[in-house]
């Protein structure tokens, strides 16, 4: 076991990486009293989710108590509807290794607690106090719904901050079948995710040298508790005898065992067990993409149209400050394509110079570019007008787009307007993203923009184009208000 594809026989410390000499002073060790292990942080958390929980439920009552503004039946409503949406919620797994393991609040499950609770607390008002009004009622629940998503949240995000520090990992043995690689390398790039990566093994499909073979379940047994292994992960196609050695190998140790299914830009909304053969064993279902295509398009226009009226009094003042900055007009067009292939013109407010496009070979050719491959992008544009940085900045620029969204010829939510030129350099992957309309927002907006790779910028467009639907786009929605605050990648 003593490769460098393998967890060596000494204790690692959590995140120890032997080429990375900078993690080994980070972190702690395995044997340092700093270091702790994932188990026991997993009932402090659970310990913590379930107080945050009932403090939710309590702390009306506890307000109510100490005012005397409630009567005792009332009192004991709140207590009752509190208590039971929050069994409702742990019933329905929100204590469970996906929402807790994750760094997830499970905040829909509390909402769906929540929903199924509210008409019994209306029947529970009228039976214990006849008469009492609906409002009564329910403003209590929706306090004890709000304390207990705030009390979750925070818990998640600090789950996940002391994760990206490198504590709260789960310390990981992966398990390498023949295609490993492309998920081995999305997992890297998502530390987040709290995997701690110590070892591999090859299972008996795969073929590589680089890692030790799977051995038999004692010796599997004894690995996972000489290693301190939290989780057993397999990637790619490892065979169904590798998974019972596996899985008998894990007996008694605690680890849990993690069987990727190799499916790519396949959210988990989308799949869903399947059990067969009597329920002696399950299959992934994975739900086509029904995009509601009439929906979007009528909630496109009637939303952007909304937004163009509230902007108005935005773009007035940006197109004002941009002529008095610098000769030319306010407004700039560029011919983009859109879905399908077809061109259309896009509408900007003017961030650079009127000579930018003639100016344009200067600069790439004086090494301005920030390494996109596709796309030009400089940090230090001198092209770029002072009134334009800010614009640029601010998002301010992309807000005539919303013209655009009203005609028809992009979405709020979709991958970014390409170029002609751009479109022209396409492989068959990134074609893909012309099966929608571009959007003025998306998860290239939200996920670094200028910032990101040309390889990065496909992958996103490709997962938004397989996964798309309302809620992806809310989740972009709600994400893009931090990005455009953050600035990052803007320039």
């Amino acid at each position: 076991m003593a490769s460098p594809t393998s967890p060596s026989s000494r204790p690692q410390s959590a995140g120890h990486d032997d080429q990375n000499p900078d993690s080994a002073r980070i972190l702690p060790r395995l044997t340092s009293p700093l270091f702790t292990d994932w188990p026991t942080m997993r009932q402090d958390l659970l310990s913590w989710i379930m107080l945050s929980d009932l403090t939710a439920v309590v702390l009306p009552v506890w307000v109510a108590l100490i005012s005397l503004s409630w009567g005792a039946s009332r009192l004991l409503l709140t207590a009752l509807t509190g208590i039971l949406m929050v069994s409702l919620t742990w019933a329905s797994g929100a204590l469970g290794v996906d929402v807790v393991d994750q760094a997830r609040s499970g905040g829909e499950r509390v909402a769906l607690a929540t929903l199924i609770t509210a008409p019994v607390a209306l029947l529970l008002g009228q039976l214990l106090t006849p008469g009492l009004p609906a409002g009564s009622v329910l403003a209590p629940l929706a306090t004890q719904f709000a304390l207990a998503v705030v009390g979750r949240t925070i818990e998640s995000n600090w789950l996940r901050t002391r994760r990206m520090e490198g504590h709260g990992l789960r310390r990981t043995l992966i398990v390498m079948g023949p295609g490993a690689e492309p998920i081995l390398r999305d997992l890297r790039s998502h530390p987040g995710d709290g995997f701690l990566v110590v070892g591999y093994v090859s299972s008996s499909t795969n073929h590589s040298r680089a890692a030790a073979r799977l051995g038999d379940q004692d010796a599997i047994n004894a690995m996972i508790r000489a290693e301190h292994i939290d989780v057993v992960m397999t990637l790619g196609g490892v065979g169904p005898e590798d998974l019972v050695t596996l899985m008998r190998g894990l007996t008694s140790t605690g680890a849990r065992l993690v069987v990727a299914p190799g499916l790519q830009d396949v959210v988990p909304g989308r799949m869903r067990g399947l059990p067969v053969t009597h329920g002696w064993t399950g299959l992934i279902d994975v739900s086509l993409r029904r995009t509601r295509l009439l929906a979007k398009e009528v909630f496109d226009r009637v939303a952007g149209s909304l937004l163009l009226l509230i902007a108005s009094p935005i773009l007035a003042g940006a197109a004002l400050a941009v002529r008095l900055d610098s000769p030319g007009p306010a407004f700039y067009t560029q011919t983009r394509v859109g879905a399908g292939g077809k061109h259309f013109t896009l509408w900007k407010l003017r961030s650079m110079y009127t000579d930018a496009d003639a100016r344009r070979a200067a600069v790439v050719s004086a090494g301005g570019d920030v390494g996109n491959e596709v796309l030009f992008k400089n940090r230090t544009d001198p092209r770029i007008t002072r009134v334009g940085r800010f614009i640029r900045r601010t998002s301010i620029d992309e807000l005539p787009q919303l013209i655009n969204v009203v005609r028809g010829e992009m979405s709020l939510v979709g991958p970014r307007p390409a170029l002609p030129s751009e479109v022209a350099e396409y492989d068959a992957e990134a074609r893909r993203r012309l099966l929608v309309k571009p959007g003025l927002t998306g998860l290239w907006q939200v996920s670094g923009r200028s910032d990101l790779s040309w390889d990065s910028t496909v992958a996103l467009d490709r997962h938004y184009v397989e996964n798309r639907g309302a809620r992806l786009d809310a989740s972009i929605f709600l994400s893009t208000f931090k990005a455009v605050v953050g600035g990052k990648g803007a320039y």
